[in-house]
């Protein structure tokens, strides 16, 4: 059913998969046709899937979505509804955890929804028929995201409370914080204060507990200085701008480097609650910041919020706004090769 449902595209991919793998793990594959998998060669194939979503934090959008893809080809090819409960179910879950990470390159680094949306509906069909709820919840926030951007903010508010009620249901503590957080950014786009403030309170108490990490089945990270980034968005959205720089002063301050496209994001923040507030030089600072590190990571969606920054600062003719407008060009002539090179 899968493999009807849903097109896997180029023997290359799984050719790099599974030359990925180790030597006995690559001689089960070549012998999967024939009998059953051992637990060994699941979990190595779970290990490397891990590290695939922890690169979400740093790794090029062009450069993973196809390592996404090959995951897939590689599980397909194994036929994981020939294998018994548990290994099927391990199989499957790494299936939607590609597709899931697959889906948000896809959707807000490469700005392609109708693929994310192919991958979304294959990650959500495979997270109800193994039961999932860490799944579910991490694809119905995706989806929010996406819905939202999209230009529909009340559809990605249902999007984000459906994700908050499914990890409710059993979730590891660090989804459950998250999806909180994604709920609190749909309230603020909706200009539901109360229910940012509320959401974002439910995410740090949660952060403030104990955590279960090895269950945590989301892409990158979440911790409190994602939160606090979180928090500043969300009240740059309300329009709330010298109240919004203290806690992006703050996530910045706490983000791990190799968290690129978080830092990404919180930049683009703190330039916009910047240019709320008036402060035109330390709006372009922070615009720049944040193409410096797109040009690494290929965030379109960050793009797309610079330009629009751009836009909001280019009548006042400062030597800065000028700058990042050289910049904008430069960076979107950068994205365009290694897309056409990818």
């Amino acid at each position: 059913m899968l493999r009807r449902s849903f097109a896997l595209g180029s023997l290359a991919g799984l050719t790099a998969a599974v030359a990925g793998l180790s030597p006995d793990a690559r001689a089960q594959v070549h012998r999967s046709r024939s009998g059953t998998l051992d637990q060994a060669m699941v979990d190595e194939l779970r290990s490397i899937g891990a590290g695939y979503r922890r690169s979400y934090k740093s790794f090029p959008a062009s450069a993973l979505v196809p390592v996404a893809h090959g995951q897939l080809q590689l599980v397909t090819s194994l036929k994981p509804k020939t294998q018994p409960a548990q290994l099927r179910t391990s199989l499957l879950a790494h299936m939607a955890e590609m597709a899931a990470l697959a889906a948000v390159l896809l959707s807000l680094d490469l700005g392609d929804q109708e693929q994310a949306d192919a991958y979304m509906d294959l990650g959500f069909q495979i997270a109800r028929e193994i039961g999932s709820v860490e799944l579910s919840a991490l694809i119905l926030a995706g989806r929010a995201f996406g819905t939202s951007y999209g230009g529909d903010p009340d559809a990605g508010l249902d999007y984000a409370l459906a994700a908050v009620d499914a990890a409710e249901r059993g979730a590891s503590v660090r989804m459950r914080a998250w999806t909180n957080a994604v709920a609190s950014e749909m309230y603020s786009s909706t200009g539901d204060e109360h229910g940012f403030r509320s959401s974002i309170e439910a995410s740090r108490s949660l952060l403030s507990g104990s955590l279960d990490d090895e269950r945590w089945g989301g892409i990158a990270w979440f911790d409190l200085s994602k939160a606090d980034a979180y928090e500043g968005s969300d009240l740059v959205r309300l329009g709330r701008y010298e109240e919004a720089l203290p806690s992006l002063d703050q996530a910045i301050d706490r983000l791990s480097p190799e968290m690129l496209r978080h830092r990404c994001t919180a930049f683009i923040s703190r330039a916009e609650a910047h240019a709320g507030a008036g402060h035109v030089d330390q709006a372009c600072e922070d615009g720049h910041a944040a193409l410096d590190l797109v040009e690494q990571v290929q965030h379109g969606e960050t793009l797309r919020r610079v330009t629009e920054l751009h836009r909001t600062l280019r009548g006042s003719g400062t030597a800065g706004t000028r700058s990042l407008s050289e910049h904008l060009i430069e960076t979107r002539t950068q994205l365009k090769a290694a897309r056409s090179a990818a």
